[in-house]
């Protein structure tokens, strides 16, 4: 057995790391650790080797098992540390660029039949198209959890991204672990699903996504993991299922098109209003989570955001205004007022409307602040995301200058004056 493969098998990742949060025993959290700090050492051996072109030697069979066991490494995992992701990454640059073989060689091969007891059942395993209805029946979506062997494999996620580069010749390898993973019922499988899709859309042609109908079972796939809610994963899932379902939407629907709209109406109306807004509006976090990538779904569906303002306003007013007896949460607030300030510059026709609700969360949010007198960082970046927002709101509606703010300044100048930017002429003394 050459240097190489001797230290290949080093490499292994033990199958406890498929459950690493829910461990509990000190011993076998010791010896994990233990285990994770020697893959450092040989991973380091590994790139010695192969800065020595011995890898040149090995056949396509040992190449791929070479390939595939650091690949596991090169992406996130509890196994993974700093060191060893870097040292993966090194050692696999003369892979950089594989040829088409060794990339079938380790799909076919090492991937697949991981995943060959579980087929999607909407997936049409020879060819990676979309069956026309499910196979197995109305019951087979719930077949399909039962005994899923892959998530014994830690790390075939991290292998598969790896393999991502060539679609057109691979495609029908490619997709089943994807779809495997976007699918799953856990929400930690689900993120690495979402974010190996994330990858995909970079690179993958439409016209492909498209012939095979996975572009319409992705959309699904990817909608229904933001019903996903009340886990501690669900943060990190919005904030990656949002922006690659924008993404897919933008790669496979035209400008201007009704089927743009469409999709892009579910994501705001259904998905992040209908679902997350009602069923998790206790979990500040998963909330946060939504508004962060709530900008991007506002300039994507431009003025037909207004068909929402009714639930958009008050829902990024509503962290403004103070609670009493709770300390406010001035990331959400900040987050709040970045996706409103898009909304007022977006929806600007509509906002003489909404120009009353704005200002009373933001005064309410404004004096809060003076009255705490706390002059740190993040009240200095509040207090000025609060100015951002009614300059937005003066170039939507001019009128407020001369009215609104006039008058809040007139009412209470020492409050208010440093809040609005008011032509001093336009001031009643």
């Amino acid at each position: 057995m050459s240097a190489i493969s001797t230290t290949i098998l080093s490499l292994s990742i033990p199958q406890e790391y498929s459950h690493y949060g829910r461990i509990t025993e000190d011993d076998t959290i010791t010896r994990l650790n233990t285990w994770k700090i020697t893959t450092e050492n040989s991973l380091t051996r590994l790139k010695d080797l192969v800065a020595r072109e011995e890898h040149l030697q090995l056949s396509l069979q040992n190449k791929a098992n070479l390939v595939s066991t650091v690949a596991a490494f090169t992406g996130p995992g509890s196994w993974v540390s700093e060191r060893s992701h870097n040292l993966a990454i090194s050692v696999l640059e003369p892979f950089s660029s594989p040829d088409l073989h060794l990339l079938e060689y380790i799909l076919k091969d090492h991937i697949r039949p991981i995943f060959q007891s579980n087929p999607h059942p909407h997936l049409n395993e020879s060819t990676g198209r979309k069956l026309p209805r499910a196979a197995g029946g109305p019951m087979a979506s719930q077949d399909y959890y039962e005994g899923q062997t892959w998530k014994s494999y830690p790390g075939i996620f991290n292998v598969a991204s790896w393999c991502g580069d060539v679609y057109e010749r691979l495609w029908h390898l490619i997709i089943p672990p994807v779809m495997a993973l976007v699918d799953d019922y856990e929400a930690e499988y689900k993120l690495r699903g979402v974010m190996l899709v994330q990858d995909m859309l970079k690179r993958v042609p439409v016209a492909l996504l498209r012939r095979t109908g996975v572009d319409g079972l992705l959309l699904t796939s990817l909608m229904g993991t933001l019903n996903h809610l009340r886990h501690p994963e669900t943060p990190n899932l919005l904030r990656t299922a949002i922006p690659t379902i924008l993404s897919l939407v933008n790669l496979t629907t035209s400008p201007d098109s009704q089927q743009r709209f469409n999709q892009l109406c579910a994501l705001l109306g259904d998905a992040i209003v209908g679902s997350v807004w009602i069923y998790a509006y206790t979990d500040l976090d998963a909330v946060e989570a939504s508004v962060d990538a709530l900008p991007g779904v506002i300039k994507a569906l431009g003025i037909g955001s207004t068909r929402y303002l009714k639930a958009l306003v008050p829902q990024l007013v509503h962290p403004l205004i103070p609670t009493p007896h709770a300390s406010p949460c001035i990331s959400l607030q900040l987050s709040s007022l970045r996706a409103l300030g898009v909304v007022i510059e977006v929806c600007a026709v509509r906002m003489f409307i909404w120009k009353y609700t704005i200002l009373d969360g933001v005064g309410k949010c404004w004096v809060s602040l003076l009255d705490s007198g706390v002059d740190d960082d993040a009240s200095r970046e509040l207090k000025k995301a609060l100015c951002d927002i009614c300059d937005k709101l003066a170039q939507a509606c001019p009128s407020v200058v001369k009215e609104e703010y006039t008058q809040m300044v007139s009412l209470h100048s020492s409050l208010f004056k440093g809040l609005f930017q008011i032509p001093k002429r336009a001031v009643v003394p």
